[in-house]
């Protein structure tokens, strides 16, 4: 029998690992476990400090009833999935809340006393059957004076999210007093009235977002003062008086948070000031802004065109220079403001940079240009092709959005609408500065779906989640953003960039040289013509020899093109295969040498010790 063990051993071993790989797959599916190791980087799973702290901040008991219909749910692996996570994750709220909070689970039985209920608070039923049968999967929560938060349904493509959907809804129902932003805009940021009376979707759901959490108070743009105000924010401030700028440093001076979008062009093609002015306070705070466009090399956006569509030889792709897509070590990592953002989209913005080098005031970049930048006036960017073509770095790096702090004197001391108790120095101001303000509206970062009777933003960058975080740790809030850092929406396949990136600049140029070549060549034909089709024109055989000439070195450099393509996707799958096959064989390969390795290993020390 031993001898057939040893003989066996490796055979064995191996069928004994497949066995426990899939039992303990089987058991995770079915049973669900409310631990585990959290190995992702920006820790999904794992609770923040935010969420702990807002649990342990719960005045009141709260009452969270999670709805679903497990059994008709069964057939459905998506949504039993995460439903199992859900719930494991309100049971984690539950257990940290001491008491606070009541966790109840309702699953609604068609025309029951439950199903009205749950209808009653706006969840919803999905339907799974011609029969009417419904899936309920949402969540209605409450507090001790009838406040109620609800979920409608919860989106197994939002999981995320999933944290910060809860906390969020914690903290509303246990956060008695908002902190006040006093919007003062130039730019009328209400969404818009619909024919039927109902407002239509605006173009800052951020602002919307933001109100769960925040009272908003949208002030007059001539205010010569600012009262009762946590955060005041200046967005786009083009033709502003002198009284208001006075206002605006006077707040700031006072040591009242600020937070400033400037913009050297707005692109809102309705709004006819387009240029930012703030002159004065820009000086008290110690800011040089270049008002030119900044354009970057490096950090361009790529955006598909449609040209040549009928022809699959074309990359499609146009560089937008005045567009710069800020990512990796252009977002400062070290402040809590840009901790754990991965890319911002910009829209024209200008440039910034320290007035004085010896002023008092701290200076932290927020985000970032690369070196491989150039300013230009904006009437000279409208032309991508022509910006592309005549680029030439400057090799200065500029900043896009930056944080200031310490102290600073007023420029307005000889204003003659001074107050009587005008602030000549400051207290520790605390400002944080845009140079771009398009970059919040939603075309620039965010999809809107509607999902049921719901609207569901689909983040197509980190926009919304830098704006959050500024408000969040200007209002005293910072442990809300490592939540909110969790739903970073853009992770990007830095190797397929990559690889896009060089196929793009070793041919896009050649491609559009191509093109202008072939468009004056058609243009000469035509002029030869006089206006006839060129079948019927007599053209000189050197004219003949020329255009065939040149077809055959379109065709060449198409089929160049073509073979980038081909060479490109093939690239890419490989990479795919590679991260498929480990995911799916690392771990039971390491599984099993570890079984034929240590008992063998162990066999022999004891072997060894044997006299």
């Amino acid at each position: 029998m031993n001898k057939f063990l040893n003989k066996n051993y490796f055979l064995i071993s191996v069928i004994s690992t497949v066995i426990l790989f899939l039992s303990f797959n089987y058991i995770i599916q079915k049973v669900n476990f409310n631990f585990g190791i959290d190995f992702t980087s920006n820790k999904t799973f794992t609770l923040s400090q935010g969420t702990k702290r807002v649990i342990d901040e719960i005045e009141e008991p709260l009452k969270i009833n999670f709805i679903y219909s497990r059994n008709l749910s069964k057939n459905i692996p998506i949504i039993q999935n995460y439903a199992n996570q859900v719930q494991g994750l309100l049971n984690r709220y539950s257990d940290l809340s001491s008491g606070k909070i009541e966790l109840n689970f309702i699953e609604p039985e068609p025309y029951s006393d439950d199903e009205d209920y749950v209808n009653r608070y706006g969840v919803q039923g999905f339907p799974i059957d011609q029969e009417g049968s419904k899936v309920y999967f949402g969540l209605i929560a409450s507090n001790t004076t009838d406040d109620i938060e609800t979920v409608a349904f919860f989106d197994p493509s939002k999981a995320g999210t999933l944290e910060k959907q809860i906390t969020d809804i914690v903290y509303k129902l246990n956060r008695s007093k908002k902190p006040m932003i006093g919007f003062l805009s130039w730019v009328d940021t209400a969404p818009p009235m619909m024919p039927n009376n109902q407002l239509g979707q605006g173009e800052y759901t951020i602002l919307e977002e933001l109100s769960y959490f925040y009272d908003f108070e949208f002030l007059d743009t001539d205010l010569e003062s600012f009262k009762n105000i946590d955060l005041l924010v200046v967005y786009h401030p083009s033709n502003i008086t002198d009284k208001t700028e006075y206002a605006i440093e006077q707040f700031i001076l006072n040591g009242g948070k600020t937070v400033i979008f400037l913009d050297p062009f707005f692109e809102k093609n309705d709004h006819s000031n387009k240029t930012s002015n703030l002159e004065n306070v820009l000086k008290t705070i110690n800011i040089n802004y270049n008002t030119n466009i900044i354009l970057d090399g490096a950090q361009a956006t790529r955006l598909q065109t449609q040209q040549n569509i009928s022809d699959n030889t074309s990359l499609q792709t146009l560089l937008k220079l005045n567009w710069p897509e800020v990512r990796g070590q252009y977002i400062n990592q070290s402040e809590d403001i840009g901790n754990g953002l991965s890319l911002i989209r910009l829209v024209s913005a200008g440039g910034l940079s320290p007035l004085n080098e010896e002023s008092g005031i701290s200076y932290t970049p927020i985000i970032s240009s690369s070196e491989v930048t150039m300013d230009l006036p904006m009437k000279e960017v409208h032309d991508p092709i022509k910006l592309i073509n005549n680029f030439k770095p400057t090799g200065i790096t500029y900043d896009f959005g930056v944080k200031l702090s310490g102290k600073t004197s007023s420029n307005f001391n000889d204003f003659e609408f001074k107050n009587e108790n005008h602030i000549d120095s400051s207290k520790d101001i605390s400002v944080v500065l845009f140079s771009d303000a398009d970059f919040i509206r939603n075309a620039f970062w965010a999809r809107i779906q509607k999902f049921l009777d719901t609207n569901v933003i689909e983040a197509t960058s980190d926009n919304g989640s830098l704006v959050t975080n500024v408000f969040d740790s200007m209002t005293g809030y910072d442990d809300f953003i490592d939540l909110r850092n969790k739903e970073a929406p853009f992770r990007p396949f830095v190797v397929v960039q990559k690889l896009q990136a060089e196929a793009e600049q070793k041919y896009l140029g050649q491609e559009q040289q191509l093109q202008t070549q072939l468009d004056e060549t058609l243009a000469k034909i035509q002029n030869l013509s006089g206006g006839r089709d060129a079948e019927t024109v007599d053209l000189s055989d050197k004219q003949l020899m020329e255009l065939a000439n040149f077809q055959l070195e379109v065709e060449k450099k198409r089929q160049q093109l073509r073979e980038v393509r081909r060479n490109l996707s093939k690239d890419i799958d490989t990479l795919a295969n590679q991260i498929n096959i480990m995911n799916t064989f690392l771990i039971p390969i390491l599984l099993i040498l570890l079984m034929f390795i240590v008992p063998r290993q162990l066999g022999i020390k004891k072997r060894k010790s044997k006299p």
